[in-house]
């Protein structure tokens, strides 16, 4: 069996081989944004990549037409390449997560090509809808990350981190039912759903003041009224809320739901509250973490730690990261302040700096999958610190 150095070789070698054809994936994904649980144009393209390198694919993972799971290799260890590939709603890949699906199935093609036999199992998860449709949390709910000895994958940003926070989150929507009249003749008979709505919001904007650090709450109103003539009769609005824990986030939640009641009480309109999917927090696996670091400086590449009021936002990952050890590196595709989900962003993510960091993020990946699978003491490095992390096992 080669030793690991030899093996780091020639995993960097495959990935640069194929780093013109990486580039054309990366493009291609650009050019077809596919908002969520839609990427079907996506999922095409990355199965027929995997598909042709000999993995085998599990499609409709865990209901939702657009995940997937492909295979190479097998028995244990087991390791995980994560792939996104939704785009934002008239802004397109303005998130880059073309670039995060093509590091996923550049690591994984060099993993199946350099591998030594019998060193384990690989597996790419296609996860639909991180942008507010929580597929990897449906996923994870589903059982479909049981097993890894790690779980990987990188974001594109403006800057490089190994590790970042991010903060858990629920979403709910509200509806108020209240009662139509004349607005000028008989506005006494009406019930203002509307004026309900403004209540929430007054109410979360007087909350504000008391909010613990990194607690964040917006919304926006989906329905207000037809005609400015008639007293709404129904009204609606969306909010995410988020925190630094979940038990934090526990108790925001019930403040909310506290400023939801006060408006029927204080409108006499009716609310119909649905709560959303959420996430935790993310967890950083801390032997995971170092191991990516040395070798994303082995390549050269150098990195900044996040100062304590950078801005962070939530991810469907951290659900993965509670159930297994896990790394949501991020790597620099342009210079700051570019930030995500702007359109000079998505600009970005079909650059020349990021085509040319594309190769660089896939071989770090890669290093750090095939360390995983070829280090026993790493993967109990792994284990010992997600139980020192989340005070439990992985999940099996």
């Amino acid at each position: 069996m080669p030793d690991l150095a030899t093996t780091k070789a020639r995993i960097a070698d495959a990935v640069r081989e194929r780093h013109p054809h990486l580039i054309a994936v990366s493009h291609d994904l650009h050019d077809h944004p596919e908002i969520a649980f839609e990427e079907r144009h996506a999922v095409a393209v990355l199965a027929a990549e995997l598909e042709r390198a000999g993995f085998t694919i599990e499609r409709n993972v865990a209901g939702l037409e657009t995940a997937f799971v492909a295979t190479a290799g097998s028995g244990e260890p087991t390791v995980g390449l994560l792939a996104e590939y939704d785009a934002l709603p008239k802004l397109g890949h303005a998130c880059g997560h073309n670039l995060i699906a093509t590091w996923a199935i550049g690591a994984a093609l060099a993993l199946r090509e350099t591998l030594p036999e019998g060193a384990g199992t690989i597996k790419v998860f296609g996860t639909p809808a991180e942008e507010g449709g929580g597929g990897k949390a449906i996923m994870a709910q589903a059982g479909v990350f049981g097993g890894l000895a790690a779980a990987l994958m990188m974001h594109a940003r403006d800057v490089t981190y190994i590790e970042r926070a991010t903060l858990a989150l629920t979403s709910f929507t509200v509806e108020f039912a209240g009662k139509a009249a004349h607005a000028s003749a008989y506005p006494e008979r009406g019930i203002n759903a509307l004026d309900a709505v403004l209540h929430v919001f007054f109410g979360v904007n007087a909350f504000r003041q008391g909010l613990p650090p990194r607690v964040r709450i917006h919304g926006i109103i989906t329905a207000g009224g037809e005609a400015v003539n008639v007293v709404p009769a129904h009204a609606a609005c969306e909010f995410l809320l988020r925190a630094p824990e979940q038990g934090i986030l526990d108790g925001v939640r019930e403040r909310f739901l506290g400023i939801v009641r006060g408006a029927e009480a204080a409108t006499g309109a009716t609310a119909t509250i649905t709560e959303g999917r959420g996430y935790p927090h993310r967890v950083s696996n801390r032997a995971l973490a170092d191991t990516f670091r040395e070798n994303l400086v082995a390549l050269g590449q150098g990195y900044e730690v996040p100062s304590a009021d950078v801005g962070i936002g939530s991810s469907d990952s951290a659900a993965v990261s509670h159930l297994v050890p896990m790394i949501h590196p991020y790597l620099q595709i342009c210079d700051p302040p570019i930030g995500g989900h702007t359109p000079e962003f998505a600009a970005a993510a079909r650059s020349p700096r990021a085509d040319e960091q594309i190769a660089e993020g896939a071989i770090a990946l890669a290093w750090t999958a095939a360390e995983v699978l070829l280090r026993p003491e790493l993967r109990e490095e792994l284990r010992a610190g997600f139980r020192e992390q989340l005070g439990r096992e992985p999940q099996g």
